[in-house]
This record gives C-alpha cells, structure tokens and sequence, in this order.
C-alpha cells in the first residue's frame, strides 16, 4: 500500500493557520492546484500551498480531499508570495488575501466590449522629452521605485506610454494603476479591470493575464490581485490618493506600497507619479529609498492673477451670496461662458443629494446652460467625461474626488463651491490632504477660485504664496513623531455597548503595554506609533498575537480590526 500523500491549503477564511488535508489514493494534486475540501462543517474551494509533506498531526485525524477543480486555474508561487507579504505586513490572514484575490464568482466566460480593450498606438518617433525620460529609466534600472513630480497630466500620460512600448517590447506586461478608472479613459491600453466590470468580464481579463502574453493594463488597486506572470513594470498614478488605500474588509492594503510588494516578487520596475506627493514618498526620497526624477515647472505659469480666495462669511453679511454660489463667483462664471469657454464646479461632498442640489441651483440660476452631472457608476462617470471632453456640457458639476484630472483645454475656470469641507481638524493628514487635492485643480491659464470661511487657512495660504509647503509639513511629522517617521496602526473596536467597549479598550491598552510604543486612545480606537527600526516587524508581529490573546480570553472575537498604515 502506498504511502499516503499530504497537502496543506489556504482556505478564503480567517485563519492563522493552512489546515492538512490526505490526497485520496489515485488522486493528483499539485502545489497552486484548487481542490474542494470541507472544513467546520462546511465545504471551501482553497489553493494547494504545500504537497507531499509530513503533517504535525496524527494522519488518522486529517480529513480527505473532497475533489480537485480542474475547470478553476491554479495558482502561481508569485501569487501566493505577494499573499504572504502582504497578510506579514498588514497583520490579516492569508486566507483573508486569497479571498480578496479570487472573489466567489459565476464559471462562465463573457466578451470584452471595445471599451475594455483596445489597441495601442505604435511606436513615437519623438520622445515626450529628451532629458527626462533617460533620467526615468536610468532610476528603473537602480532597481528601486521611480517618484516622478512636477509634470503635467498630459505629458505624465505619454512618458507612461513610452515606457510602456519598451515594456511591451521586452514581451513583458504593464500595470497602470488609477485611483479611479473613469477619469483615465483617454489613456491608451489593452485592458482594463477595475469593480465597475461585470464578474464574468473580470475572469476574462485575468484568464488573459494568466496566459502570459504582454499586455498594458489599467486597473484600479484590485488589479494588482490579477495573475500576472510576466510582469515588467508598475506604474501608480497619483500615487498620494487616499482613494489607494482598502479600508475594508481585509486585507486593508495600501495599493502604493503593494504595488511595491507585487512588483519585488516579480523583479519589475516601479514608477510612482504625482504633482503634489505624499509625505511618505517625499521621506522615502530624502531617504534614497526612492529615485526623484522632478520635471521643474515654469515658475511664470504660477501666476498669482488666475486665483482667487472668496470669503464667504464676509460675502453672506455683505448679501453678496445667492444660494451657496457668491456673486463674484457667478460674475466669473458667466465670463468665462461668454468667451465660449466651459466651467468646472467642485463640491466637497460625495453625495448624490449635494450634488443634485447644486445642479438645481446652478440650472435655475443659467437656464440655458448646458449643465453635466458627474455621479452614477464608472461607466456613467466615464461617458460624462467624454461628453464634457467633447463640448457638450458648458458646466460641469463634480465632488472633490471625482473631479481630479480633467485637462480639457476648453476649461476656463475651476471652482471650489465650498472649500471647508475638505478641511478637517480631526485627522494629522487633513493639511497634507487638503493641499495636494486642490494642488491637483491647478492648472496653467485657467482661473481658480476658492468659496471658503476661513480665507486665512495655511493650505490656502500655501497654494497662493508658493514655497514647499509639503516639506513644512513632513518637519512638523518629524517634531511630533508622527509618520511617515513612524509606523501607525490602529485598532478599531466594534461593539454596541459602549460601556463593554470602553472597558475593554482599557483592558487591551493596559496589554499592549508591553510592546513599548506611543499610544494614543480615542472613543473607539487605539492608534499605536511604532518605530521605523529593525525591531518594527517584530513589534508588529507581537501586538497583533496580543490582541488575538484578548479577543479569545475575552470572548471578543470579532470585535477587534487591525488597520496598518490607516488613511
């Protein structure tokens, strides 16, 4: 009789550890097959992570394999080595990344539709520009992440294009990841992936990925989960948008910092791009983590005469306000109408009510106006683009996110109807924020105005008046021992009972003492600074086998979530 063969396999569950499973006699299993086992009682599709091996427990105790799905695509040793990266830096299972990885979802195939592939242009005969583009690549071939700063939307998009072709020539595949995927419509690539697409639609792509052939994808942070397995360069586009960052459920990665995890495991290049970085990427620079490539801008198309500040509290006591829109901004408005211009209007809400309530104003108040909404899903927000890209809309009416990255030139003004909403005092990022959301409105030519209460603001005052702000703002991380300096997670406690909750969150701080970091206690978190030293994976590590501890000694189960490096 044959000696029996045993296996063990991520299950798409919570789980700390990956359960053995015994091959049936006859039966072939390989490492990243996906078998059907059962487990609790019930029955899970998991991914093969180790075969023929010597299980710690009495083989009479292992349950069986149930069968093996050979209609389901295995699983590579590189998807399963980003899993584990990212479960050992953001403190979740690999079961839980598996899961996020492979969603459950229908076995039948679908068409893409023209506007999910398409095809690329050929090759330049110029390059965008001469000197930057050799700083680029000579920054890739150091094998460290490329920040590129300092570059307009529009050039940004073909040096991503030219070393894209160089990828593709090398028969290599390009990720390009966008906060949000209707806002890149006008960027060439071959496929697309992002949540917008149907189930069926999404297996397609990842069948497409899995085959091999090189391809330019542009995708948001799910696409870094697709089965590449020949991947050449990672390129992150506005890499400081807090939109990156998977809040929930878990894993609760950063799309920035796996893309650099994904693109180590498959020795590719990584290239970040954004006009106003993030404090992180600007440390990791100072730090030679990172290779700035910075294209200086003309200090001329700063010109101070295309902004303008409105106080609005001065403009209400004044009656200098219809509505929520002030006199002299509807003066400029109808301006820039008139010189057959169009009109961006910026609310800071997310809402689909603000953003109906304020297109209502805006049509009473310009009756003959034609007036675009951007809201609905992807698909939606993209045709709207292309519409207003096309001169159909005069005004356009957008939120504060979904109105990044519009370069039409036809756009003459870009107004932030109320500027108070995205300023906060709750949050040590709300300054950082802040600025690089409104530096992203900044554009040469165009006139900029700002509707807020607190004219005086340091943002405000920042984007007027120049200077790098940004740098202000990383010594003033640095005096308060606040990150990128230091490492921040925070646990959230979920309970309906505040009592119980407060209780035990006195309870797991008094625990977590200990580790020997900076805690600070909020009504229902726990934000510990950890620092950036040898022993901060090992500190990391520790709290988090802490608070498992308490959650089974205290019956909370459940109740406790990790969050690594929170927006």
């Amino acid at each position: 009789m044959a000696e029996p063969c045993f296996i063990q396999v991520i299950l798409p569950l919570k789980l700390e550890w990956e359960p053995y499973y015994r091959v049936p006699e006859g039966m072939q299993v390989k490492f990243g097959d996906r078998v059907r086992v059962l487990f609790a009682g019930a029955f899970y599709v998991g991914c093969v992570s180790a075969a023929g091996i010597r299980p710690g427990l009495t083989p009479e105790k292992i349950q069986p394999v149930e069968g093996v799905e050979d209609k389901l695509p295995a699983i590579s040793e590189q998807e399963i080595l980003f899993w584990r990266t990212l479960s050992q830096y953001y403190l979740c299972t690999i079961g839980e990344v598996y899961k996020a990885a492979y969603p459950a979802m229908k076995n039948h195939g679908s068409r893409l539709k023209a506007a999910d592939r398409a095809e690329l242009p050929g090759p330049r005969t110029e390059e965008p520009d001469k000197n930057l583009l050799p700083q680029i690549r000579e920054g890739l071939q150091s094998g460290k992440p490329v920040l590129l700063t300092g570059i307009s939307a529009r050039k940004k998009s073909d040096v991503f294009l030219e070393l894209a072709l160089d990828t593709l020539a090398e028969g290599k595949s390009v990720l390009v990841l966008v906060p949000e995927i209707a806002l890149s419509e006008a960027f060439p690539c071959t496929l697309k992936y992002h949540s917008g697409l149907s189930a069926a639609k999404r297996k397609v792509v990842e069948q497409q990925v899995r085959e091999g052939e090189p391809h330019l994808i542009l995708g948001t942070r799910s696409a870094l989960f697709l089965p590449f397995r020949n991947l050449g360069l990672v390129i992150v586009d506005e890499e400081q948008d807090p939109s990156y960052k998977q809040d929930s459920p878990a894993p609760r990665y950063h799309a920035r910092e796996s893309a650099i995890m994904l693109a180590s495991v498959h020795k590719a290049g990584v290239l970040l791009s954004s006009s106003t970085p993030s404090l992180e990427s600007i440390y990791n620079a100072q730090n030679v983590r990172f290779v700035q490539v910075n294209l200086k801008k003309d200090s001329s198309s700063r010109s101070q005469e295309n902004w303008e500040i409105i106080d609005t509290g001065a403009e209400y006591r004044k009656k200098g306000m219809v509505g929520s829109l002030s006199l002299k901004l509807l003066a400029h408005i109808k301006e820039t109408m008139d010189a057959g211009q169009q009109v961006l209007l910026v609310g800071p809400k997310r809402t689909f009510e603000e953003g109906r309530r304020l297109e209502t104003e805006v049509q009473e108040l310009y009756p003959q106006a034609r007036i675009g909404l951007l809201d609905g899903t992807a698909e939606d927000q993209a045709q709207t683009i292309r519409s207003f890209m096309e001169g159909e809309f005069e005004i356009m009416i957008v939120n504060a996110f979904t109105g990044r990255g519009f370069e039409s030139e036809k756009i003459g003004l870009v107004a932030l109807v109320s500027a108070d909403g995205i300023l906060s005092r709750q949050d040590f990022r709300a300054d950082e924020r802040a600025f690089q959301l409104l530096g992203r409105f900044r554009h040469p030519g165009r006139r900029f105005v700002i509707q807020t209460r607190e004219p005086g603001h340091p943002v405000f005052s920042a984007l007027m008046e120049g200077g790098d702000f940004l740098s202000r703002m990383l010594e003033e991380r640095r005096f308060c021992h606040y990150p990128p300096y230091t490492r921040l997670v925070k646990l959230l406690l979920k309970d309906s009972n505040e009592k119980r909750r407060e209780f035990l969150s006195r309870e797991l701080m008094a625990e977590l003492k200990p580790i020997d970091v900076p805690m600070e206690a909020y009504k229902d978190e726990i934000r510990l600074l950890f620092p950036r030293d040898k022993a901060l994976v090992e500190r990391k590590q520790k709290m988090a086998l802490t608070v498992s501890s308490f959650e089974k000694a205290r019956k909370y189960t459940g109740h406790i979530i990790i969050d690594v490096d929170p927006a």
